[in-house]
Order: structure tokens, then sequence, then C-alpha cells
């Protein structure tokens, strides 16, 4: 397999233009740069050394003056160099032809010598095919790099939409232990004092475990099924709390062919639940989702504590809400909103997503 890929690989660097184009630029310089009313001889021999440092110039320029100076944004070293490489090439040519006529007159006699006009032609098919190789080669390497940039940009593009994926996954995962490890502990309070709550919370808890690991694996899931996720849990943090439990809702019947990142919401009820209820009198939770042509609004908003019962309550470092932010710029980008306001006693996130 790899020997294929090498022998592919070989024929396809193998420079089948180039020897076409010298191929026919040999002809053209012979037949047509060339006047064929002087000597065969002489004729031949210009026509063969022109076209070796017409090759040469081109050479020189496609694979040394291109690539290390032109792509590397030389221009002025580069048009400097290129005008050098024309006085030298010329100044050889001169010489060059300068041999061969003289030793041509002297070793034959009545031998037709090409007239100035005629070497005038010459230099000028000669310098003509250095350019069109130079300007064909400088097409080809910009198409290719052209081409490998788009290729590179793709694969760029891949890594880094890959690398997002496992970020979301990782700030998936992160919400479900969380979750999971507070209702065990509630399930493991209720179960010595209510069979019959244990029961429900044992249910609803299933349900919700379901939607985590088999709804929540896709881009998007329906509004109406997150919105259900929300009202399971509010429920089992009904039974949890039973009489101190001040939590208002209010959620939209409409919310048919609307679709949402999972557990997108989650969070924001799940936080004003860890820190909303804290066994005060004055504790409230206020859930809210509004839905417009072109917005779901989805504000939570709950009373915060520094003090109980003479007890100074840590604050938060916010490492759920940092998730929660990530977690929203990776999935929707520019097309969300996230509003934080908080005082002394409450503290409310309002999320707005463009649909």
């Amino acid at each position: 397999m790899t020997i294929n890929k090498n022998i592919k690989s070989n024929i396809k660097e193998f420079p089948y233009w180039e020897i076409i184009y010298w191929s026919l630029a040999s002809l053209f310089m012979f037949f047509v740069f060339s006047n064929r009313h002087y000597d065969i001889q002489i004729r031949t021999n210009v026509s063969i050394l022109l076209l070796l440092i017409s090759f040469a110039n081109a050479r020189i320029t496609n694979k040394v003056l291109i690539p290390r100076f032109l792509f590397k944004g030389k221009r002025v070293l580069f048009m400097y160099l290129l005008f050098t490489l024309f006085i030298i090439s010329l100044w050889l040519i001169s010489i060059a032809l300068f041999l061969i006529t003289f030793y041509s007159n002297v070793a034959f006699t009545n031998i037709i010598l090409p007239s100035f006009e005629d070497v005038i032609i010459l230099l000028t098919g000669t310098y003509l095919i250095a350019l069109l190789s130079s300007v064909f080669y400088f097409t080809k390497e910009s198409f290719q790099s052209k081409e490998e940039k788009l290729i590179i940009e793709k694969e760029k593009n891949i890594l880094e939409l890959k690398f997002k994926e496992v970020q979301l996954q990782l700030l998936k995962e992160q919400i479900h232990p969380h979750f999971i490890f507070n209702m065990m502990n509630n399930l493991y309070a209720l179960v010595n004092e209510s069979t019959a709550l244990s029961r429900e919370v044992i249910v609803r808890l299933s349900e919700l475990l379901e939607y985590m690991l088999y709804e929540c694996n896709t881009e998007r899931v329906e509004l109406k099924n997150e919105i259900q996720f929300i009202n399971n849990y509010i429920e089992l943090e009904r039974i949890r709390h039973d009489e101190s439990f001040n939590v208002s809702f209010d959620f939209p019947e409409d919310k048919d062919e609307i679709k949402i990142a999972p557990l997108v919401l989650f969070p924001f009820v799940e936080n004003a639940f860890k820190h909303g209820l804290k066994q005060a009198d004055n504790d409230f939770i206020n859930i809210e989702l509004e839905i417009t042509t072109s917005l779901i609004i989805f504000s939570v908003k709950n009373s915060v504590h520094s003090i109980i019962n003479g007890i100074e309550i840590k604050k938060s470092k916010g490492l759920g809400l940092k998730n929660v932010r990530e977690r929203l710029e990776l999935v929707y980008q520019n097309h969300q909103e996230l509003q934080i306001s908080s005082g002394d006693k409450f503290f409310e996130a309002k999320l707005k997503i463009l649909r």
C-alpha cells in the first residue's frame, strides 16, 4: 500500500508540463525565432545555446527567486535580483554569440552569419520563453498554494469543531454527576420518612435520568421536553422542601416545533434551588419562559442570603455559571445573550436565544 502511494506521488511530481513546454520552446526557437537565411550550423548552435540560457534563467527564477523572495513578500529584492540575472545572462549571450560567429567565420568560408536584427529576434525569443515559463510556474504555484491553504483551513475547522464537540460534551457531563448526586441525597433522606414519596421520587428521577441519558445526546431537543424535564425537577424539589417551597413558574403552552440545546436552561433552575431556598421566610424562586417570534427568553430570579440564623453563608465561586457561559458560546455563539443581575437579596439570570 505504501509502495503504491509512493509511486503515485512520484508520478504526480514528475514534471510532465516542463518537458512538454521546453520541447515546444526548442521548436519555436529553431523554426520561429531563428532566420532560415543564415547557415544551418550557426542557426542550430545559436538556438541550442539560447535555449539553454533561457532554461537556466527560468529555473533560477522559478526555483529560487519566486519562492524565496516574491512569495515571501520581498518584492524589491526580487526585482533587483531578477534585473541582475537579466544583465548576467545578456552578458553571457553576447560573449557566446561573439565566439560562435567568430569561430564560424574563421573556420568556414562563404558562411552566412546572422544579422543584428536576427540577434535581436533571438534575444526576444530567449527572454520571452523564460518569461512564459515563469508565468506558468507562478500561476501553478499560486493555485496550488491557495488549494493547500483551503485544505489546511478546512482541516483546522474540522479540528476546531471536534474540539468544541469534546469540550461541549465535557461541559454537559459536568451537569450530570452534580445533579445525580444531589437527587440521590434527597432520595436517601426520604426513604425513612415516607415510602410513597420515595416511590414518587424514584419514578420521577428515572424519567429525568432517561431524558439525560438518551435524549440529551443530540444537538437539539424539543423545548417541550426540556420544560417537562424542568417540571419533574421542580416537583422533586417540592417534595424535598415541603412547606418552605415558595416557587412560581410560568411556562407557555405553545412550545411545539421549537428546539433548543439540551440542558441549557436547567443549570439556572438548579442554581436557583441551590442558593434560593435556605429555609428562610422570605425565600423565593420565580421562573418564567417567554416565546416570541424571534426569541426564547428564559429568566430565573431567586433570593440570596449572606447570613442565616447567625451563620455566614459562603459565596459560590461561580464555576457552574462559568460552565454555562462557555457552553452557550459554543452552542449558540453570537445568537444568545445572558444577562446577570444581583443585589443583597436577589439573584437573576435572563437568557435570550434567537430562534
